[in-house]
């Protein structure tokens, strides 16, 4: 029976029914790795394949592949199946049956990769609904599939017959042909997706154009929205998640032809002396009436014969509201999807409208969404549904909520190819007295229809440009000042070792060097360090971090200079709490710090306290504290010692002298950079200047330090010297380490800073970037240099600047060299001479045609 083969397991592989018979009728089961942990328990693994059933299931043991990649902690259950794979691979069965294949056989290195793309991916893609959206996404057209009346059929035999397979003991031997099937479908699912940006671009249901979109993976810091729509849209834009929607809305703005404001009818302004009445609110008098004398202006009021300026209006019951209703199908998405929501947004957040916008995704059912800030659009967007159309949820919708047309208008966006379909056509008629509009979306056109006394009629038809509107402005603002130290590069960084500086949170163990946190990205130093936050405002002294109850990463310091200090700073909100230690006890000791069960601990290595979340010190006792104490140091004196005894170093430069293009290729600091290596020039070519080279111009930042006694005169100097206003050069002397210039060449820095300093101040250079004539900029941050062209169509690159090994070239998607410093699976590999050809070449040709 087809259900039978599809559910059975085998011998000596890396699934079982684990099940526990209470009755003939009771059955607790799961699904194992043998000797390892749940993959599963059966009423999930169903939920699954129901939710997949709709357009077709993988092969069983591919699925269960797929989960295991997605559960909490599944380093140790991959590694069992990679075992696992090698053992059967080298088996001579297997090999006769790999030498059957052909070009269409797989390696099973490619099956482990695809389960670590998947375990990768973000957290909330690996749980709840979004889980299942991965797993529809994923097995979409992959190979081995098993259509839907199928799998209907093959789920609806399993439940009649349950009991008797899972109660059956009896395993078939392992079967070679089955383990290609489960281990092949996941191999070639690695070559449609490669990395964990494309599998996101999928889920996410991005434009069908292929699109230069970078999305960042970090989780997303709420940011604060202006309360103009305008703002909010531009800030759209400025995302990458929602790039394409936000840069439509501007557009449908100047086309759309949908009513902004509603005025029930004693509202509605007539002009002249019909809005004249004699009751109203005194804001509302005539100004003619305060030219009567005070006796007769009070006879008028009380007489109700003043005249007021506008007719009292009766109270309504209901607030007058639009409802829109967003199509999430599959028949929606891509290119509608996008305009789909661009419309609703369009028509919800117009800056003159004053209607109340309900906003609702429908697919299978109906879920309310808000249009309140980037977050809330980017998590509507995520709302994806299997089914081919969203008839269902119509129906659900319109069954749970009564329109009233009175005071309620309903807006449905869905494709043109939906709405054509039998189902959707059914639905619209049957409430076709509660819908108002429909926006019948195409992939580059929106047609918006009313339905008026029993037919439709098209309003507008809107084409829009998307290859013009989709094309991202990269001209940047010359007043513009972004800090480079928070862009986000998608590589590890070479980090100088400071073994004092070292300590940990569970098995992640941290570094601070020069005021910047980072992670070690691999425990056996085969790979840099992540880093976490930079320009923290500790120098020296004992540090701890640990995770909040809303995963934050919660930083101390402790430090013991001139004066006891203790400080918590939020590294994702950046709140800091500092306060000075005037507990009696700690007063003139060597105090290092730990973390026990998620709480800040003191020691002098012989009693110990307790630090608060609020920084409040209290003595902490027992065994239990000791005994933590001690494993805590063990486990992080065994990592240093280990760190200390590894010979994966690299020496790396910090700072950068000078840069220019010779004989094209760029020299930095008297190195060549060729072959994936920074190779002293004389080495590559002759060490004689010529007149054809390039050099780039230093651009600096100028940054007082200290104000000195002399407050009023380094306010003047500032003030005579540089366009600040009085106002902008007193608040540049108020804040601590307040920046003066900023993009500035180093002669005029320098210029500036002799002339403050004359006046008592002090100041420092800080180099902020180098700059060629065209425009293009090199900077280095934290060792990693960045290229950022001047024509917006090269992509950045990155590169780690060291001088004693073969580094990386990377940007955002691809990368090549050095894999010490690739997060794995996060990027794709190309070769050395594509990424040249690609990347770095146009980059360097960019800048010896204007510097020619």
């Amino acid at each position: 029976m087809e259900f039978q083969k599809y559910f059975q397991s085998y011998e000596d592989y890396f699934w079982e029914w684990d099940n526990q018979i209470f009755a003939p009728d009771e059955l607790f089961e799961a699904i194992t790795i043998p000797n390892g942990s749940t993959i599963g328990y059966e009423k999930f693994v169903f939920e699954i394949l129901e939710f997949l059933s709709d357009d077709s299931i993988p092969p069983f043991g591919s699925l269960l592949l797929a989960i295991i990649a997605t559960n909490p902690e599944n380093g140790p259950s991959i590694q069992m199946i990679y075992d696992l794979g090698k053992r059967k691979e080298s088996a001579d069965s297997f090999r006769t049956a790999k030498s059957l294949e052909t070009s269409n056989f797989f390696r099973i290195g490619s099956t482990i990769g695809f389960m670590k793309i998947l375990s990768s991916l973000p957290e909330d893609y690996k749980t709840g609904e979004k889980r299942m959206k991965l797993f529809q996404t994923i097995f979409h057209d992959c190979h081995n599939r098993i259509s839907s009346e199928k799998a209907k059929k093959v789920i609806e035999d399993f439940k009649k017959n349950r009991h008797d397979v899972i109660a059956d003991e009896n395993i078939n031997p392992f079967n070679e042909a089955n383990f290609i099937k489960d281990f092949r479908t996941l191999a070639l699912l690695k070559v449609k997706f490669p990395t964990v940006q494309s599998i996101l671009r999928a889920m996410e249901g991005l434009p069908y154009e292929e699109i230069n979109d970078k999305l960042n993976e970090e989780v997303l810091e709420e940011k604060n929205l202006s309360e103009s729509a305008t703002d909010f849209v531009d800030q759209l834009i400025e995302e990458d998640r929602t790039f394409h929607v936000g840069s439509l809305i501007k557009r449908l703005w100047s086309g759309l032809n949908i009513p902004l404001h509603h005025n029930h009818p004693s509202e509605q302004p007539l002009g002249g002396i019909s809005d004249l009445t004699n009751k109203g609110d005194f804001d509302k008098l005539v100004i003619s009436e305060f030219a009567y004398d005070d006796d007769v202006f009070m006879s008028r009021i009380a007489n109700n014969e003043a005249l007021y300026i506008q007719r009292e209006v009766p109270p309504e019951a209901d607030k007058f509201e639009r409802i829109l209703l967003i199509d999430s199908s599959l028949k929606n998405w891509g290119n509608p999807k996008i305009l789909s929501f661009a419309s609703a947004i369009a028509i919800a957040r117009h800056p003159k409208t004053d209607i109340e916008c309900k906003v609702f995704v429908v697919g299978e059912n109906y879920e309310e969404v808000t249009f309140d800030d980037v977050n809330h659009v980017i998590k509507a967007l995520s709302k994806l549904s299997g089914k081919l159309d969203c008839a269902a949820g119509l129906d659900a919708f319109f069954l749970e909520n009564k329109i009233s047309s009175k005071n309620q208008e309903v807006f449905l966006f869905s494709s043109e190819e939906s709405l054509k379909m039998t189902s959707m056509q059914k639905i619209t008629n049957d409430y076709f007295a509660n819908i108002k509009y429909t926006f019948s979306v195409g992939m580059q056109d929106v047609k918006v229809f009313k339905n008026h006394n029993n037919g439709r009629k098209m309003l507008q038809h809107i084409i829009m440009p998307l290859d013009e509107l989709w094309t991202k402005n990269n001209n940047k603002s010359a007043d513009s000042e972004k800090d480079i130290s928070k862009e986000n590069i998608p590589l590890l960084y070479p980090v100088e070792r400071n073994y004092h500086s070292i300590f940990h949170e569970g098995n992640n163990f941290y570094t601070y060097v020069n005021k910047s946190l980072f992670l070690f990205a691999s425990n056996k130093f085969d790979k840099g360090f992540k880093r976490m936050a930079s320009n923290l405002p500790f120098t020296n002294g004992e540090f701890a971090i640990k995770t909040n109850s809303k995963g934050q990463k919660i930083f101390l310091n402790y430090s013991n200079d001139a004066v006891q200090n203790i400080s918590i700073i939020n590294i994702e909100t950046q709140e800091l709490k500092r306060e000075e230690v005037f507990y009696n006890e700690l007063k003139e000791k060597k105090i290092t710090v730990f973390v026990i069960n998620g709480e800040f601990h003191l020691t002098d290595n012989i009693d110990f306290w307790r630090v608060s979340d609020d920084l409040k010190i209290e003595k902490a006792h027992g065994d239990a504290v000791k005994e933590a104490f001690d494993n805590y140091f063990k486990k992080q004196f065994s990592f240093k010692n280990s760190f200390m005894g590894n010979k994966s170093k690299f020496s790396f430069v910090k700072r950068v002298k000078s840069i220019s293009i010779r004989s094209n290729f760029i020299e930095i600091n008297g190195f060549c950079f060729a072959h994936l290596e920074f190779m002293k020039s004389h080495h590559h070519y002759s060490n004689r200047p010529n007149d054809s080279d390039i050099h780039f111009e230093e651009k600096v930042r100028l940054i007082l330090k200290n104000k000195g006694e002399s407050f009023i005169d380094v306010v003047k100097a500032i003030k005579t010297n540089t366009d600040k206003s009085l106002v902008e050069a007193k608040s540049i002397v108020d804040e601590d380490f307040g920046v003066i210039l900023n993009n500035a060449t180093k002669d005029e820095a320098e210029k500036l800073k002799r002339i403050i300093e004359s006046n008592g101040a002090i100041c420092y250079i800080e180099t902020v970037f180098f700059e060629s004539k065209d425009g293009s900029k090199i900077t280095n941050q934290d060792g990693i240099l960045i290229l950022e062209s001047s024509n917006a169509e090269i992509e950045k690159i990155y590169i780690p600047f060291i001088i004693d090994g073969r580094t990386v070239m990377a940007t955002k998607e691809e990368y090549s060299g050095n894999e010490y410093f690739i997060s794995e699976y996060l990027m794709e590999s190309i070769k050395d001479n594509a990424f040249q050809e690609k990347y770095l070449n146009p980059f360097i040709q960019n800048i010896v045609k204007h510097g020619a």
